[in-house]
């Protein structure tokens, strides 16, 4: 691959290769770390600094009384996480085969003294703040590895007999979710994703990302942009996806996690926005939301789908969003803010919505001073879904 200047993605789809990560490669079972029906292994990673490396992971396939093989996910954690056994066993008792790898060259059992995860010995990069690493070769940077460990723990999932193929996702939160939402345009086996948090278009935010990318020389802030953001892979994406945030996420504005479910639809339905309130930034909170679960089952399982809105229809002050739905729709509402120069600090108010059911539309009056807005519905088992958000501009 050689240094960062040899790279020329405008000539090359992706930096990867991944004839060879679609292999599944050399796997270490690691019983000490084993909890009842969650096993732990070491996976054979890409090389670091021209040595070999390995990636913890827990994985965990649920029983199967018939001859069916049973969906899966791969999870991919977030800043300060690793591979938590308790991810795994949540997707288990749910019938997926699950796979959690930490990306950072941690051991995922009990934090030490200094409240940090236990290292090992074939460990490859850790994460350098936001592209700090961006001077070294492509192939030592972080990004680098943690894409390629989440593909490579996808072929190894595969490589369970119990498990179809064709009925694995990847689902991740925070930074996973960056992972997971560049992940998406790469490795086109997978059958849907899930990013909690985590988006595109960093380069753009008002905060630690944003500075990040502003303080590289612009030479290497397009490099960078076009290796590890994931827009830049938005248009290679052929599968589902459910996006989920919190109205008031810390990290990820929620205007850009909107321009990102946009981007990354490339018409392939059902992919959903999920922009709720109240939700907190956290592993465990990432984990909670209800319609993830929903959202996997309908493509693995038949399951019923969430709601489907479509993009809003604007005359004058007049919303008009048309929807599908396989459960009644209980509740609609207009979300709107007059002031959004500050996107972590938005002061979203509410109007309700218009259900005309018989129609299948939602419609909805603006208020004046609306700079900014989306319509938010609830069906009967709870799911909240979103349109995303549509920016006004007066006459």
């Amino acid at each position: 691959m050689g240094t960062k200047d040899d790279v020329n993605l405008p000539n090359q789809s992706v930096p990867w290769d991944l004839e060879a990560l679609y292999q599944a490669g050399p796997v270490y079972s690691a019983p000490e770390f084993e909890e009842g029906e969650i096993k732990a292994i070491f996976y054979e990673g890409l090389p670091y600094q021209a040595n070999s490396t390995r990636v913890f992971a827990y994985y965990g396939i649920p029983e199967s009384s018939s001859e069916a093989k049973v969906p899966g996910i791969v999870l991919v954690h977030g800043g300060g996480g690793t591979a938590f056994k308790e991810w795994v066993r949540i997707w288990v008792d749910k019938g997926y085969a699950a796979i959690a790898m930490d990306l950072e060259g941690h051991i995922g059992t009990v934090k030490n003294c200094d409240g940090m995860w236990p290292g090992h010995e074939w460990s490859g990069p850790a994460r350098q703040g936001e592209f700090k690493d961006y001077e070294l070769p492509v192939e030592d940077q972080w990004m680098y590895h943690a894409a390629a460990d989440v593909i490579q723990a996808h072929s190894i999932l595969r490589a369970f007999d119990q498990v179809d193929t064709e009925r694995i996702g990847v689902h991740g939160i925070s930074w996973g979710g960056i992972v997971t939402s560049l992940v998406a345009g790469v490795d086109d086996r997978f059958s849907f994703a899930i990013p909690v948090y985590g988006c595109g278009y960093l380069y753009e935010a008002g905060n630690q990302y944003g500075k990040s990318f502003a303080d590289m020389p612009p030479e290497d802030r397009q490099r960078t942009k076009q290796l590890w953001d994931p827009s830049s892979y938005f248009h290679r994406i052929s599968m589902p996806m459910l996006w989920v945030n919190g109205s008031h996420d810390p990290h990820f504005p929620l205007q850009l996690f909107s321009k990102s479910y946009v981007a990354s639809q490339q018409g392939v339905a059902p992919t959903n926005l999920s922009m709720q309130f109240g939700l907190r930034h956290s592993h465990s909170a990432g984990w909670q939301p209800q319609e993830i679960y929903q959202f996997a089952d309908h493509i693995t399982k038949a399951g019923p789908s969430l709601p489907q809105l479509s993009l809003p229809e604007r005359s004058g002050m007049n919303v008009k969003v048309v929807i599908s739905s396989d459960a009644p729709i209980v509740k609609a509402v207009c979300c709107y803010a007059a002031d959004i120069a500050d996107w972590f600090n938005v002061e979203w108010s509410f109007k309700d919505a218009q259900l005309e059911l018989a129609a299948n539309e939602i419609h909805a009056t603006l208020a004046d001073t609306a700079a900014a807005y989306f319509i938010q519905v609830t069906d009967e088992r709870g799911n909240v879904v979103s349109t995303p958000i549509q920016m006004l501009t007066y006459i």
